[in-house]
């Protein structure tokens, strides 16, 4: 009974739609795969610079006080504590004990005052620095971020289209598959007239 009906999907041509259905859904649904595939791939490439664009605006927020300010006084902390900035101070302070012991100015006040604006005006300089380095890394990781949303609208809509695709195929089959059932109902139904001698070929 299989092998009839293979037969005879075979010559009227059921099969060959069928084939073709199957055909087109198979390829859609690798292209989808592979699809998916590739934007996983670009996600996680691009991961370390979302992750740390992240990283680069909670520093910003700290440093601006838009944690609050227990955030913002631990991270100037964090700036005036570091071996950088102790190292460029202690160059510095050492300049101007230099220049006042050549002068003579040691125990005035305006070198007592000089070493205090100078510390100030340091820590300004580094936290203005930070912030700038900060906005850097913030903004790689949001163009980053960005290359990520648009690589996952185009994956959706070329994901979408296979699937319209898809649709197209299983319909096209079913339409195939209406059209030679209706065929084969009107050969039967002129077959069985003229047996019947209501009409010829």
């Amino acid at each position: 009974m299989g092998f009839v009906k293979d037969a005879f999907d075979s010559v009227t041509g059921k099969s060959s739609a069928k084939k073709a259905a199957r055909a087109q859904t198979d390829a859609s649904n690798a292209s989808i795969a592979e699809q998916r595939r590739q934007f996983d791939k670009f996600q996680e490439l691009l991961k370390p610079y979302v992750d740390s664009g992240v990283g680069a605006l909670e520093g910003q927020n700290d440093l601006l006080g838009l944690n609050g300010f227990d955030s913002q006084q631990s991270a100037i902390s964090n700036i005036e504590n570091s071996p950088f900035f102790k190292s460029q101070y202690q160059q510095a302070e050492n300049a101007l004990l230099q220049n006042a012991a050549a002068t003579g100015g040691l125990r005035g006040g305006n070198f007592q005052e000089a070493l205090a604006d100078n510390r100030s005006n340091m820590l300004f300089g580094n936290v203005q620095q930070q912030l700038q380095n900060l906005s850097g890394v913030a903004s790689n990781g949001q163009n980053a971020a960005t290359g990520v949303g648009g690589a996952g609208i185009q994956t959706g809509q070329n994901i979408g289209q296979q699937f319209q695709n898809i649709g197209q195929a299983q319909g096209g089959y079913q339409l195939a598959k209406g059209q030679i059932n209706q065929g084969l109902l009107g050969f039967g139904l002129k077959a069985g007239a003229s047996a019947l001698g209501f009409g010829g070929f």
